[in-house]
């Protein structure tokens, strides 16, 4: 079995994501699965980037703690990240520009040291610091036994539109970070990844890619931004895709336009979209509050960063569970959804559109940049032959419409579901504002019309509940001794640790977090031995929740907040600590 995990790590402004993309590029198209993910300071100059990818030829779904490679492009790498080197693994630094005596980073006895001399290469060849990244993967790709062919036809596409000089000058950067390493090293000093034989396809992509791959299956049409960690880079995705696909892409002034937009294109019949983090979503929760009671479909991409305030931009928690299933002002139905994975991302995001239009509601999508920004290999079969249904609901057509005696917008049904038709259609005239109002939409005030358009709006969640709703899935052996419950992106550390753990845990993976079946919920949690809650913030969030939900206290925790995931190590040993007593 091959499970290779590598680390690079410098400055940003020198490439080091985009050493880490093309590296994780590679080894999908060897044939690989690929986990990668980026920590980095909210710098756009300066200080300290790391990207680690983990390679193996079965399935991976995270990082790891150790690393057998660490490539360190300045000294503060080697500093922060020696330790983490395995047994016999490897770190690759520049010796003329790193003296480990006067760092006081001691060489490891266990460890092999490769030296490229990277500035001097640059400079004997002529080439820009900015090509620094070229060298380091030459010299991965020697060390990794790889085809250097397969990152010349990387670079060949990543800077087509720069021209053949351009892309001439990164391939000779490339090859002499290789041919350095070749001469330099002796024979088999490198560990290997070679193409293997059989190869099935693979998407390779983050959490926002296949969002917003999903938002385009879904016949997404409007979608409206302001930038922001994690979900700047699904604006980006967006407008990149947005004229192909048929879609406006906004980057609105701030928040509050965004989510008006939105609403705005969406109560005129498009399926619309916005993504945000926190501080830009509390922006938004008045807005929230306006669609449920225009009963507007609308779809939000929540994605959670450490808070409060400005907290730590470009880092992960899932701090916000609480905060959105609270948002608004006042009692309106909504639905949260939250993936696990990228292709769990592809795939509620198809689903959020059609609950949106069924249920005339806002639908959340809540992630964080540990799902978001992360890349993760997808067999292509899964989203090429994944069946995408669309559902508008109650969106009535014109001939259904001209059958209508008299149109009432918010009529009184047993589902809570009214039927919708498209400002400017014949025979459905309506007006649409903040206020309460009766079935045709006029203002009211009166005890029994408000009355009985709260009930109407709380019906949707009953026919949710009895229709769409969908209990936790469960992973693993349905009578371990232990089972950990979690939800969102936290499935990733956690699947790494069960299929290392030989059978020990089972694991309950929550996608759709609310509206709960509260009585299936509760007999599900009630049978299993001994519960383990495992969340990446310090409250409990959605133990929290569950408890609320069911009266189901979780003695047993796992949280971190520090910014950064969970390892699966962290899993196993909470796992064994818990075992033993």
């Amino acid at each position: 079995m091959i499970d290779v995990t590598l680390k690079i790590g410098g400055e940003a402004g020198f490439g080091i994501m985009t050493t880490g993309l093309m590296m994780g590029k590679i080894a999908t198209r060897c044939g690989y699965h690929v986990f990668e993910y980026t920590e980095y300071p909210s710098l756009i100059r300066g200080g300290h980037n790391v990207v680690e990818l983990r390679i193996s030829d079965e399935k991976v779904y995270s990082q790891e703690r150790r690393v057998d490679v660490l490539v360190c492009l300045n000294r503060e790498t080697l500093k922060l990240h020696q330790g983490e080197v395995k047994p016999k693994g490897l770190v690759v630094y520049d010796q003329d520009k790193v003296d480990l005596v006067k760092i006081g980073v001691p060489k490891r006895e266990n460890v092999s040291y490769v030296h490229v001399p990277f500035a001097k290469i640059m400079q004997e060849a002529s080439l820009s610091t900015v090509m620094l990244n070229n060298i380091a993967l030459g010299s991965l790709m020697y060390l990794m036994d790889a085809d250097i062919e397969v990152l010349h036809t990387l670079i060949a596409e990543n800077f087509s539109r720069k021209g053949q000089e351009v892309i001439e000058k990164n391939m000779q950067a490339a090859r002499l970070g290789y041919d350095f390493v070749k001469k330099s090293l002796p024979s088999g000093y490198y560990i290997k990844i070679p193409k293997l034989t059989t190869i099935v396809p693979k998407v390779y992509a983050t959490g926002n890619e296949m969002i917003g791959l999903g938002a385009i299956a879904a016949g997404c049409k409007c979608y409206v931004a302001y930038p922001m960690t994690p979900s700047s880079a699904l604006l980006h995705y967006l407008a990149a895709k947005g004229e192909a696909a048929g879609m406006v892409v906004k980057h609105a002034e701030d928040e509050i336009a965004v989510i008006n937009m939105a609403i705005g294109a969406s109560w005129a019949g498009v399926r619309s979209m916005v993504g945000t983090s926190g501080g830009g979503f509390a922006l938004m929760v008045e807005a929230v509050s306006l669609a449920g009671i225009t009963e507007t479909p609308i779809v939000i991409v929540m994605g959670q960063r450490p808070g409060p305030a400005t907290g730590m931009p470009t880092w992960t928690e899932q701090g916000d569970l609480l905060f959105v299933l609270h948002s608004g002002h006042g009692e309106f139905p909504k639905i949260l959804l939250a993936p696990g994975d990228s292709e769990e991302a592809f795939t509620l995001t198809i689903k959020a559109f059609n609950l949106a239009d069924k249920y005339q509601t806002p639908v959340f999508i809540i992630g964080d940049k540990y799902l978001q920004e992360a890349h993760q290999s997808v067999a292509e079969s899964r989203i090429k032959n994944y069946d995408v249904q669309i559902d508008r609901g109650k969106l009535l057509t014109q001939d259904e419409l001209l059958k209508i005696a008299k149109y009432n917008r918010y009529q009184i049904t047993d589902d809570g579901i009214s039927p919708r038709a498209i400002p400017g259609m014949k025979n459905a005239t309506h007006q649409a504002n903040s206020y309460e109002h009766s079935e045709d939409g006029h203002t009211t005030e009166e005890a029994d019309e408000r009355t009985a358009q709260v009930d109407k709006r709380n019906r949707k969640t009953e026919t949710f509940l009895a229709q769409d709703a969908q209990l936790p899935q469960l992973y693993g052996e349905k009578d371990a001794a232990l089972t950990i419950v979690s939800w969102g992106s936290m499935k990733a550390p956690i699947m790494q640790a069960m299929k290392d753990a030989s059978g020990k845990f089972n694991y309950l993976h929550f996608t759709y977090l609310y509206p709960l079946p509260q009585k299936e919920l509760s007999t599900m949690l009630k049978g299993f031995k001994k519960i383990l809650l495992v969340e990446n913030n310090s409250t409990a969030q959605l133990g929290q929740l569950l408890t609320m939900e069911t009266g189901i206290q979780f003695e047993e925790k796992l949280l971190k907040y520090s910014g950064r995931p969970i390892y699966p190590e962290e899993v196993l040993e909470k796992v064994n600590e818990l075992l033993v007593h």
